[in-house]
This record gives structure tokens, C-alpha cells and sequence, in this order.
């Protein structure tokens, strides 16, 4: 217990994760492990240690994220390239990739303590951008019109063989952990988390008898977008990442070598979720 190191990582926007984020702190360091909490959090609390997220450079048992999936999302890139297990702490609607919520904070604790969980591996993506670098992405990567209130043309390739040209708002590639985010709302399918695949999604084409393609995870996907005028278009990933792009440019996209670790203290049934998830979205 004496090697344990927690990061823990907070939505700022919601004060409840703070006095979370303190309660499982302290429960934590009572028991002799060292907590890490992110800059902010670590000036308003004034206990552990203070780093930002970005600044982790050293292996951790566990980041552990208050607020929702997107608040989580932005854990990830950091969290697989050191290999850390994250785990979901639940402060709002019901998340497809958080794991408990703020009324079992005790029972997390004891179980991160005790190491009494399973590691669920999830594929994620590397996505190269000309100017930009390499990013990790757990969810997404599209190429999009943007601001740009005309149409846009994006053309899709696997191993150079070209999948379609859409005409419209653009294209979506997601993992199977992103298919119940953006990409459902596109039309596209829903798939199980524990396969690996990736799918490519036409967003709003003018060619309406295009439709989603799901191609094994080995696949290379390249896009080529090229916009005109004055106006830029977007690339965005996991929704927490916005890139205008002014040039042509192609984006290439691959199954990442690291892969996203998420901690669980039961078996996960992801169908339920989604019936549950479906059900709320029916409310008005």
C-alpha cells in the first residue's frame, strides 16, 4: 500500500466534485497512500500533492476522474500513455464509462486500496495531423465543416482503397466505446466495447444512400479534406479537441499500440446501460 499513488482529476464546473474529490483524498491518505490532485483542485483543498494532469510522467495506480464521461475523456490520452488504470466517478447522468458514484465513495476507496478490480482494455485510435502531431483518441476524430456554413468534401480511404466521398457535413471515425456517443447520433451503429473495429460514419452527406462502414482494426484510414475560400473547416477528437483547418490536408488514422485501462468492480453490462441511457434520452 505504501507504493499507492492516486491522481485525482475533477470538473471544475461542478462544486460537488470538489467536496467528492476531498472526501475519497482524505480517505485515501488516512490509509497511507500518497494523492496526487490536479493544480486547481490541489489549491482549493490544500491536501496531497498539486500537478496537472499533463505533467504526469511517472507510473500511478489509478487516476481517478469526478464528473461525467467527458470529464473522464479528458484523462485518457495521458492516462494510456503511462498505462494507468482510470475509474469513473459518477456525478451526474447515468455515463457509459463511469463506474461508481459519489454514495459508494467508501467502497471505492477500500477497493483501490486493496486492489479488488479488474482492468477492462478498450481500443483506442492514433490519429497523425500534418502540423499538428499525433494524438490518442478514445471515442472519435472527425473531419467537419466547422463554422463553415457551406457543405464539405471529405474523401475516406482503407489501405488506399477508397471507402466513399461525402458531401455534407463531413465524416466520423470511432472506436466501439465512441459508437454510443457522436456517432449514434450520425446514424451510426452501435457496437460492443470489447470488440475492436473501426467505423466510419458520412455526417448529414448529400449522397443519401451512403452509410456507415465498419472495417476490422487493422485497417489505415486516411481523409482528404480541402477547403475553399476563407472559411475553415474542423477536426475534433473526443470533443475535447478543436483544430480549424484553413489547407488541404490529409489525416491519417490507425489503431493506437496503447490501449485505455478501466478500473471495475463488476462485471459490466454494457446493454443494460444502454436500455437505461436510451431511457433517459426519452425524457422530455
Amino acid at each position: 500500500m505504501e507504493n499507492s499513488v492516486y491522481f485525482l482529476f475533477a470538473n471544475p464546473f461542478k462544486p460537488d466534485t470538489i467536496v467528492a474529490a476531498k472526501d475519497l483524498a482524505e480517505q485515501l491518505i488516512n490509509h497511507g497512500a500518497d494523492v496526487v490532485l490536479d493544480a486547481w483542485l490541489h489549491d482549493k483543498l490544500g491536501i496531497g500533492r498539486g500537478m496537472s494532469l499533463h505533467e504526469i510522467r511517472q507510473p500511478m495506480s489509478a487516476i481517478v476522474s469526478f464528473g461525467g464521461d467527458g470529464t473522464l475523456l479528458r484523462t485518457i490520452p495521458t492516462a494510456a500513455e503511462h498505462q494507468i488504470p482510470v475509474l469513473g466517478i459518477n456525478m451526474g447522468h447515468i455515463g457509459f464509462l463511469m463506474e461508481t458514484d459519489i454514495h459508494h465513495l467508501s467502497e471505492a476507496a477500500e477497493r483501490l486500496l486493496r486492489h479488488e478490480y479488474d482492468v477492462e482494455q478498450r481500443m483506442m485510435l492514433s490519429a497523425n495531423i500534418p502540423g499538428h502531431g499525433d494524438f490518442l483518441v478514445m471515442n472519435d476524430i472527425s473531419l467537419m465543416r466547422g463554422q463553415n456554413p457551406s457543405s464539405v468534401e471529405v474523401i475516406a480511404y482503407a489501405n488506399d482503397e477508397k471507402i466513399f466521398r461525402v458531401h455534407g457535413d463531413g465524416i466520423l471515425i470511432s472506436t466501439p466505446t465512441g459508437t454510443t456517443g457522436y456517432s449514434i447520433s450520425a446514424g451510426g451503429p452501435v457496437i460492443s466495447p470489447l470488440l475492436d473495429c473501426i467505423t466510419v460514419i458520412p455526417v448529414c452527406s448529400h449522397v443519401l444512400h451512403q452509410r456507415p462502414v465498419v472495417l476490422p482494426p487493422d485497417q489505415i484510414i486516411k481523409l482528404h479534406m480541402a477547403p475553399e475560400g476563407e472559411r475553415s473547416n474542423q477536426i475534433s477528437m473526443d470533443g475535447q479537441i478543436s483544430i480549424p483547418i484553413k489547407e488541404k490536408i490529409e489525416v491519417t488514422i490507425k489503431q493506437a499500440d496503447k490501449r485505455a485501462g478501466f478500473i471495475r468492480f463488476s462485471k459490466q453490462q454494457f446493454l443494460c446501460r444502454l436500455r437505461k441511457k436510451q431511457a433517459e434520452w426519452r425524457i422530455e
